[in-house]
């Protein structure tokens, strides 16, 4: 089970937004959360939440995705009842008011959704994503590692139902039958701890030409995109990402 929360986001004053403010609002979430969930939150492998801020048609918005039931169960109920955070060093106090609860059951949903869409898949960019491999950050996408990274995610958001791919041949098969159609990206980086992580923003749109089931499982992964973002570190806010089946 997985759910998005979508929060528009009131400041208590005019003030300049940033992307970071993604890493903070989860840190001022987690105070608000029993320890066992933070302790979840950060071992290794794929973390329970995926989170995002950004600008839209210029109010802020909070995206928050929860992934599996335990998250879901710990987790929801904060977030929905959540009060005003305050971001100290910004000095700015943010209301939130819940415009989307979104919920999606199982992995067969997402086949479902993935399978009423066309062969166009739309990803919006929104905050700084980027990969990484061999301690290396990468900054440019291929269809390689975007299908890459949103296998990990779902595997560790539907241990019942696995991507098992052993010898990674399945993933090099989907990663030829995508074909990159159009971009407009532009580099970005995001800051944590003071530290400049580069990587990218923009949009993205994938045409998927694979057939039987690859193709299905395609689908139903770009259509996860959306919740779960992509790349490294979604849980502090990097790799946000507004997925849109053409």
């Amino acid at each position: 089970m997985l759910t998005r929360y979508e929060f528009r986001m009131i400041p208590d004053r005019p003030c300049r937004t940033r992307p970071e403010w993604g890493y903070h609002l989860y840190a001022a979430m987690l105070e608000r959360l029993p320890r066992e969930f933070g302790q979840r939150a950060h071992e290794d492998g794929p973390s329970p939440v995926s989170q995002f801020v950004c600008l839209r048609d210029g109010a802020l918005y909070w995206s928050v995705t929860l992934l599996g039931e335990e998250a879901e169960a710990l987790a929801g109920p904060v977030l929905e009842a959540s009060g005003p955070f305050f971001l100290q060093k910004d000095r700015v106090a943010l209301t939130p008011s819940l415009e989307v609860r979104e919920s999606i059951a199982d992995a067969d949903e997402l086949f479902r959704r993935g399978g009423l869409g066309g062969r166009i898949h739309r990803l919006d960019v929104c905050t700084a994503a980027a990969f990484k491999s061999r301690g290396q950050y990468l900054s440019l996408p291929t269809p390689r590692l975007i299908l890459q990274s949103l296998m990990k995610k779902w595997n560790g958001c539907f241990p019942d139902c696995p991507i098992v791919d052993e010898d990674g041949q399945g993933m090099e098969a989907m990663a030829e039958g995508l074909t990159l159609r159009e971009f407009c990206l532009r580099d970005a980086a995001y800051s944590l701890k003071g530290r400049p992580i580069p990587g990218f923003r923009g949009t993205l749109t994938l045409e998927n030409r694979l057939s039987g089931f690859h193709r299905e499982l395609a689908d139903a992964l770009l259509v996860f995109s959306g919740f779960s973002g992509v790349g490294i570190k979604t849980t502090l806010g990097m790799g946000g990402v507004r997925h849109i089946s053409l």
